[in-house]
């Protein structure tokens, strides 16, 4: 009875449009099949989400490089906000909501600016339990790792949707428009 229901929620869902993703759709452009990843604002040279990102481009066949000639992921940087949820009786935090935020874009080997600015969000809620505090501390510590995991993932997925650098001269300031032409004579106001 199961595998008949399973298979009619499959028909149904099938004849509706939905499928779920492939690799295939998230498969990088060849123009970025050699990357950098930077992360110009840490003082450290390999710190946890330039790890993350690499690894994630990496599973997608990425080859990342040091050298300046390949076009770079720049994260700008990374913000972790924990957020009071619940308040237990005796007034103390007992459920956080974690929001993680990483902002980066994509630059060409001469700076050109390939893909402006994005902001990826990931969240997830943090029981706290005073009476564990240093198991709390080693959970906020995977959560915090799996957070930017699940950031770098849709670092990838978002780098999969490039088309490529806009086509034609890079676009300079705008020329002024000119003035219309004047139709008539101007009235002064009478006084």
């Amino acid at each position: 009875m199961r595998r008949l229901a399973a298979g009619f929620l499959g028909a149904l869902l099938a004849g509706c449009g939905f499928h779920l993703r492939t690799a295939r759709e998230f498969a990088l452009p060849g123009s970025l099949s050699v990357l950098q990843v930077r992360m110009p604002s840490s003082g450290l040279k390999y710190p946890g989400l330039v790890l993350a990102v690499r690894q994630a481009l990496e599973e997608r066949g990425v080859q990342i490089v040091g050298h300046r000639k390949a076009p770079a992921v720049v994260l700008a940087g990374e913000v972790l906000n924990p957020v009071v949820v619940t308040i237990n009786n005796n007034g103390g935090a007992s459920a956080y909501l974690l929001d993680y935020a990483v902002t980066f874009s994509l630059v060409g080997p001469r700076g050109r600016v390939l893909m402006a600015p994005r902001t990826v969000r990931v969240q997830r809620e943090y029981n706290f339990n005073v009476q564990n505090v240093p198991a709390m501390a080693r959970e906020q510590t995977y959560l915090e790792r799996r957070m930017r995991a699940a950031a770098a993932r849709q670092i990838v997925w978002a780098l999969a949707s490039y088309k490529g650098p806009p086509k034609g001269p890079p676009a300079g300031p705008a020329a002024p428009k000119a003035a219309p032409a004047a139709t008539g004579q101007a009235h002064a106001p009478k006084a």
